[in-house]
């Protein structure tokens, strides 16, 4: 058959080359994306790379006499190669470093970061750790006792002011370094505000104010008691007459009147008033006669009796009666 015969013209050609690559199609896109794959597994999957992680480093067996007081390396950086395939295997949740400090005396120490505990996959292999040691200063630890001191604030309302102050505990223990110890001279709260506070005794549990690094106290809290009062104030009550009571005779006292000396806080003084009776000499027990006696004062019981002049005075009780019944 020649090329002018119309069996191999250029169309049929074209139809019977699309016949063979269409002849089932999703077959062979599937064998051949499935070759691509494989390919690609092997000339990318087992290629080395790198991959970082930050390790927590652990510090364990720490003396129980000595303590770190230099700054903490919590984590190593650590930089890894291998085959993508076991890079992802690693899995970082269970990665951790460890230095042992069983053994350890005061003072400066270096120590080697090492790998062998990781437990990487085989075929991978450590680039670089950061850093790759690690120095840690340890200190003796040691207690002292210190007095606790409250710290107050503020102006308390009007004219009230603080007479007393408790603290329970009043000393705690100071725990650290011993040169870091032997500067802590008292252990302050944390400020308490007068401000809002009203007179009487107020109680309060009060946090201890942090101390420096490395120091720690043996109590956070401690109970403070805080007594606020008025100022106190004296006054004087001049010619004050004393009142014979419960008797029916008549009475004479000599002399009659008293000055009274009295003091307390402020406003109960500046509100006091003895008014007539205040001063008396209770006579329910007694007859006719004369006698020396010391006159009682009535006042609340916030106020004080400085003094009363004369102290004692004479009193007459004669035998004739009263007109009706007199106090």
């Amino acid at each position: 058959m020649s090329w002018r015969d119309g069996g191999w013209r250029g169309g049929n050609v074209l139809a019977v080359l699309r016949g063979v690559v269409l002849h089932n199609a999703a077959t062979k896109l599937v064998s051949l994306l499935a070759a691509l794959g494989l390919w690609l597994f092997v000339n990318f999957g087992e290629r080395d790379t790198e991959a970082a992680f930050q390790i927590p480093l652990e510090l364990r067996n720490i003396p129980a006499h000595l303590m770190i007081v230099s700054p903490r390396v919590d984590f190593i950086g650590l930089r890894v190669s291998g085959p993508r395939t076991l890079l992802n295997r690693i899995d970082q949740q269970h990665l951790s470093m460890v230095l042992d400090l069983s053994g350890m005396q005061p003072g400066p120490a270096v120590f080697h970061v090492r790998t062998d505990t990781l437990n990487l996959p085989r075929g991978v292999n450590v680039v670089r750790l950061t850093p790759s040691e690690v120095t840690l200063a340890l200190a003796r630890v040691v207690r002292k006792s210190v007095p606790v001191r409250l710290a107050l604030t503020g102006k308390p309302p009007g004219s009230l002011r603080v007479t007393d102050i408790k603290v329970a505990p009043e000393v705690v223990e100071v725990i650290g370094p011993a040169d870091e110890v032997a500067q802590v001279k008292v252990a302050e709260t944390v400020p308490m505000d007068l401000g809002t506070l009203s007179a009487g005794v107020i109680e309060r549990d009060v946090s201890l104010e942090p101390p420096r690094e490395y120091l720690s106290f043996s109590a956070a809290l401690v109970h403070a008691q805080v007594l606020l009062e008025e100022p106190e104030k004296s006054r004087v009550f001049k010619a004050v007459p004393v009142v014979i009571r419960n008797t029916a005779y008549r009475t004479a006292v000599t002399p009659g009147q008293l000055e009274i000396t009295v003091r307390g806080p402020q406003s109960a003084i500046e509100s006091l008033e003895l008014r007539h009776g205040a001063v008396y000499i209770d006579a329910a027990e007694r007859g006719p006669g004369r006698y020396v006696l010391a006159p009682a004062v009535d006042i609340p019981a916030e106020v004080e009796l400085v003094k009363q002049e004369p102290a004692t005075v004479q009193v007459q009780i004669s035998r004739e009666k009263r007109r009706g019944n007199g106090r």
